[in-house]
């Protein structure tokens, strides 16, 4: 089985509908939306879910017969799986100050008055400027929140938003067995509706504040390099 976290604005919408057409039925989505929760209580729903999956998982039909989850939910929920019977663990990440304005404009566009999420709705109701909500408490390191207790070593695959085609392609080949594939895009935020931080001073301050999402994100690319080093090397030699 794959499970497949979907950080926030790093492309899992579109990398969903990927899952979803080659799935098929055996495609079941997650959203917990834990970043609306505080840390305490998110923690303490991941604990309890996996206490239920560990106990249960043979009975519940999603994981008797599914091959895919996908969605916003802290990686220790399916704690249980990891190791087992060739589950694997894949995630996408972004730049974090790139993912943040884009966070920020997505909720501004996307605001639903008859059913807010409480988080959302605080942002758009008291009118949070950028500045506020990339160094709010509430969304600082996200990456990191959502990997509590969850290394980021245990991920089979990580994909990087920036890098998003290529990265698609490889895991379609690699993990689906699939060559060619479309590339999908959904959610795309429309050209020019957000605007880049650039000042240098500003993007100090945020990259201090957001560290250990920085730390995260440079492992990604590690990672990446490595994959695609190993990648290039056996394509020269023939292997796959």
């Amino acid at each position: 089985m794959i499970i497949s976290l979907h950080m926030p604005k790093c492309g899992g919408t579109s990398f969903k509908e990927l899952l979803k057409g080659h799935f098929k039925w055996r495609f079941s989505k997650d959203y917990d939306y834990p970043i609306h929760w505080s840390p305490g209580k998110r923690r303490e729903e991941a604990i309890q879910a996996r206490g239920r999956i560990k106990r249960r998982h043979r009975y519940f039909y999603r994981y008797r017969f599914t091959e895919c989850i996908h969605g916003h939910f802290l990686p220790y929920k399916y704690d249980y799986f990891y190791g087992r019977d060739g589950n694997r663990f894949i995630t996408w990440l972004r730049d974090p100050i790139e993912r943040l304005v884009s966070h920020y404009y997505f909720w501004l566009r996307t605001y639903e008055t008859d059913k807010p999420k409480p988080l959302h709705r605080r942002v758009v109701e008291e009118e949070w400027t950028l500045r506020q909500f990339a160094f709010s408490e509430e969304l600082k390191n996200v990456y990191a929140e959502f990997l509590w207790n969850f290394s980021v070593q245990r991920f089979d695959f990580i994909g990087i938003t920036e890098h998003y085609e290529e990265d698609v392609h490889y895991f379609a080949n690699h993990y689906l067995g699939l060559s060619g594939v479309s590339v999908p895009k959904k959610n795309i935020s429309p050209r020019n509706s957000k605007p880049r931080i650039t000042d240098e001073g500003l993007i100090k301050e945020l990259k201090s504040f957001h560290a250990r999402d920085y730390e995260l994100y440079d492992y990604a690319l590690e990672a990446r390099r490595e994959r695609m080093e190993t990648n290039e090397k056996q394509q020269a030699t023939g292997w796959t």
